[in-house]
């Protein structure tokens, strides 16, 4: 968390930097080669991805919550609609891992892999001539392609969970022109589900149902028009 927190004020520091040394008064002349950076006329569709590094939050159903380490990566086919607005759609991928217990004092190490299928609004503000503010927000559903449970005595238990959830993810960041077809940035980005939709068998020892309460990342942004 401490980790987490110290990049994220790094990353901060490092966009307000970025934004100042870009955002220069402009005069009129400078405002016209906007549109040149920001986009490639010949299509409307881009390909972004971007990834992070962060914590995450299980939430147990009638046991102890606990967090965990999380490193994400979407790959989204994006479609602009006007100048400022787009829709996305793709996959995401999630990896978890960490340290937890349950109500009787088990200790387990927890390492999950997700994948996610997001549809996404997204958004962009010229701030200078090559920097941009970007935004997204929208929903996903997202199941468990790999989840194993490893407790104190070195007993493994794997495939423990299965099942889906549905939430609600939004991003924001700052993206550098390059040229009319890529662009570089970074990204804070926050997910969670609405639901417990990941079911376990009763006799396993952690918790019957449970959902992924947030995952919290900072990471880079990437990119391309088609």
């Amino acid at each position: 968390m401490k980790h987490f927190n110290v990049v994220l004020v790094f990353a901060f520091i490092l966009s307000f930097t970025l934004v100042n040394a870009q955002n220069d008064a402009e005069t009129h002349e400078n405002k016209k080669t906007v549109y040149d950076y920001n986009q490639d006329t010949t299509s409307k569709f881009s390909l972004i991805t971007f990834g992070g590094v962060g914590y995450a939050i299980m939430d147990n159903e009638n046991q102890p919550d606990y967090n965990l380490d999380a490193s994400t990566a979407d790959i989204l086919l994006h479609y602009t609609i006007g100048n400022r607005w787009g829709i996305a759609t793709g996959l995401g991928f999630n990896r978890l891992s960490g340290s937890g217990f349950d109500n009787t004092g088990n200790n387990f190490y927890h390492t999950r892999g997700t994948l996610k299928i997001p549809v996404l609004l997204s958004g962009n503000y010229n701030l200078s001539q090559r920097v941009r503010l970007v935004a997204n927000i929208g929903l996903y559903a997202q199941t468990i392609i790999k989840d194993e449970f490893e407790f104190a005595g070195g007993t493994s238990v794997g495939e423990v969970y299965e099942g889906w959830g549905f939430g609600l993810q939004s991003g924001i960041g700052l993206s550098y022109n390059i040229d009319s077809k890529i662009s570089l940035g970074i990204m804070i980005n926050t997910q969670g589900d609405f639901n417990r939709g990941y079911d376990a068998d009763t006799t396993v020892g952690p918790p019957v149902s449970q959902r992924i309460k947030s995952i919290n990342t900072v990471g880079l942004l990437f990119n391309w028009n088609l």
